[in-house]
């Protein structure tokens, strides 16, 4: 934080992510040196919002015949923003229009298996994940193609 002279009785932190438990100290600091931090303030939370931040790594991964398999870096709970955090898989088969979405809802999942015994192995799909919480939905991974299972 910027350095905050000393007659200053209060102090604005900013550009704290939400939903995430903060507590602050005081170090006073003169010219003979700088003194013991004080002690913490209580627990503080701060208010839930949308989530900022899409799953990373969205890839492939190996499964059984006629299934697609995207897998895909969590997101860690800082960046969640609030309660209700879950993911919305997007895919569609290449080159077509409409998005299939399912739903993962527990946060620390971190792939999908969709299953059709209509899809012929090695068939590309455009996938793509997304966020969302209780205050609403973030935004999307990029687009991968990813291929159905062989």
């Amino acid at each position: 934080p910027e350095l905050i002279s000393g007659d200053m009785e209060s102090a604005m932190a900013v550009e704290l992510n939400p939903w995430v438990e903060y507590e602050f100290r005081v170090v006073a600091t003169n010219k003979i040196g700088t003194g013991d931090p004080s002690t913490p303030s209580r627990v503080i939370r701060t208010n839930e919002a949308v989530p900022k931040t899409p799953p990373a790594n969205v890839s492939g991964r190996s499964g059984r015949r006629h299934e697609l398999v995207i897998a895909w870096e969590p997101v860690s709970e800082e960046f969640q923003n609030g309660e209700g955090f879950g993911y919305i898989v997007a895919f569609r088969p290449n080159g077509t229009r409409g998005w299939k979405e399912k739903m993962v809802t527990s946060s620390d999942a971190s792939k999908f298996i969709y299953r059709d015994e209509s899809v012929p192995p090695l068939t590309p799909f455009e996938v793509k994940v997304g966020v969302y919480n209780n205050k609403g939905d973030g935004p999307f991974s990029p687009i991968v193609v990813i291929c159905s299972a062989e």
